[in-house]
């Protein structure tokens, strides 16, 4: 409320305030008014709230009068005051005036050597850039590490086989610093330090095996890729045809946290794998302890502990406090299937041996060669890792029966094997070249043979001890017999031998087969008589 306002609103309410006459019309009317006759006195609750009431709106009007005096003197200073305000504004600005041109230069040298400091800071502002936390270096921009980033995260990728993308909202923060005698790194130094950090946390999966992990690979697909992988090595066709294809252990595919050089790609995470988790077992010596007691305590051979600690089986007694340890390799994972399987199997020929007198003691003749047989096995089947473990026959279909062997097996004496003196024909074939000159020279023995001997069995001329059986000169493949009466018979030219130095013959013993080896032109036996050791004519002696 203004002071006039307040001024009316005063007024207002001295005009409803009741009026006193003054005293000397009060006398007149007094003097004039008749004299009322004398009445009993009495007060009544209306009269007095009428005097309250009196005495209250005087007591008002004294306030109000009072507030309006205190209301008039605040003017009057406030009105004083300004007019000293204004003439010390008056005065001020007349000297400000008188400066101006040397506070204008003061104001101008301020705004300047604040601009130059202003501008110095500035300039010596640079930035730490930092991934998850971990300071890395100092550049002039952001934008040297923001716009290396596709590259860093590309190279990463190859570094360590995994797919790596680096946030610069989340992974990549700035902090402001004066790098005054700091290096500064450049755009390709960032890109380096990037890329050669393999700590850098990321994310990734661990292929869990029993509670282990085994493995670690870039993604959920790759540790799928190495767990199938293993599967498949044992799988012929498809998964849906067998009854049973399971893992030895429990696996499971965890995504984890880890540091980025310990990601593995699928095929090292495989070759991991299929190496097998190591195992070390640490035994303290106790006092008296030997090696097969540490031995014994740790479940292995006294070989086996020898081979992994410094000690040899020439020690009696371990140190006490003396740690041995032993590793072991296990594999980590096998892979069990169960199914069907159609097998060709052969089926193998029996031998029957039968007894005759027609041949001697000794001697034995294969009248029918053995064949074997051929079968389709249908069978349920149970493989380890592919190694058979077990095989149930259930359905079996001959398509080819075995052929027996039929041996002949010798009753008869056997003859002596020391000569007699008479010799009979060792192949029943014709006598071509006899004994004699022949071509100009000496032929010393009988050539036999007939069209198609080739390979047909030699026999002996007659018992003894065989000398030579092997190649002989210009007679080819060999064997002479010594007769042991100062008789020893050559059959020259053999395609094959049948028997060795040393062996005693009988007379009609297969000892080799016709061929033409040597000096010689065609399929023939050369069979020569030593008496003596000079050849005579065989035809004085065989019959």
């Amino acid at each position: 409320m203004t002071r006039p306002d307040l001024k009316n609103s005063i007024k207002k309410i001295r005009e409803k305030l009741p009026k006193k006459a003054k005293p000397e019309q009060e006398t007149e009317k007094a003097e004039e008014a008749p004299k009322p006759a004398k009445k009993k006195s009495s007060i009544t609750w209306g009269a007095i709230f009428r005097r309250i009431n009196e005495i209250v709106m005087d007591r008002v009007a004294d306030i109000v009068t009072g507030i309006d005096k205190v209301l008039d003197v605040m003017a009057w200073g406030a009105e004083r005051a300004s007019v000293l305000f204004l003439r010390k504004v008056h005065g001020f600005r007349e000297g400000l005036m008188e400066h101006a041109t040397i506070l204008k230069r003061i104001f101008l040298f301020g705004v300047l050597s604040a601009v130059v400091i202003i501008s110095v800071f500035m300039g010596a502002i640079d930035y730490t850039y930092s991934y998850h936390g971990r300071a890395l270096g100092i550049v002039k921009e952001q934008s040297d590490v923001l716009q290396v980033l596709d590259l860093v995260s590309d190279g990463l990728t190859k570094e360590y086989g995994s797919t790596v993308t680096i946030d610069p909202e989340k992974d990549i923060t700035f902090t402001p610093i004066i790098s005054a005698g700091k290096e500064i790194d450049k755009p390709d130094t960032v890109l380096q330090k990037f890329t050669y950090m393999g700590d850098l946390p990321t994310t990734a999966y661990a292929i869990m095996i029993d509670g282990v992990q085994a493995a670690t690979v870039q993604s959920e697909d790759a540790g799928n890729w190495v767990i199938d992988t293993i599967i498949d090595r044992y799988i012929t066709g498809k998964r849906e045809d067998y009854e049973l294809v399971e893992l030895s252990e429990p696996v499971e595919i965890v995504e984890k946290t880890v540091k980025l050089s310990s990601i593995q790609n699928q095929r090292d995470a495989l070759a991991v794998i299929d190496n097998g988790i190591s195992k070390t077992y640490t035994y303290t010596a106790r006092q008296g302890d030997t090696p097969e007691i540490a031995a014994r305590e740790l479940g292995i051979t006294v070989e086996e502990l020898l081979a992994q600690n410094p000690i040899t089986k020439d020690t009696a007694q371990l140190q006490e406090g003396q740690e041995l340890r032993f590793t072991e390799t296990n594999k980590t994972i096998s892979v069990k299937t169960v199914g069907l399987e159609t097998f060709t199997e052969v089926i193998p020929y029996e031998t029957i041996t039968q007894e005759s007198s027609k041949y001697y003691e000794g001697d034995e003749v294969v009248s029918v060669e053995g064949q074997d047989g051929k079968q389709v096995v249908t069978s349920r089947v149970t493989r380890v890792d592919g190694e058979l473990v077990s095989k149930e026959d259930l359905e079996t279909e001959v398509l080819t029966p075995a052929v027996n062997k039929v041996v002949i097996k010798g009753t008869a004496e056997r003859p002596p094997t020391v000569g007699s003196g008479r010799f009979i024909r060792p192949v029943p074939y014709t006598i071509h070249d006899k004994f004699g000159i022949r071509w100009g020279r000496m032929h010393e023995g009988i050539d036999m043979w007939d069209p198609g001997c080739y390979g047909a069995p030699v026999y002996a001329a007659d018992g003894g001890t065989v000398v030579v059986s092997g190649w002989y000169y210009a007679c080819g493949l060999t064997v002479i017999i010594d007769h042991g009466n100062g008789f020893k018979t050559l059959y020259a030219h053999a395609s094959s031998l049948a028997v060795s130095v040393g062996d005693k013959v009988y007379q009609g013993q297969h000892i080799s087969n016709i061929g033409s080896t040597g000096r010689s032109y065609s399929p023939h036996l050369h069979f020569e008589i030593w008496w003596n050791g000079k050849p005579v004519d065989p035809m004085l002696y065989i019959s």
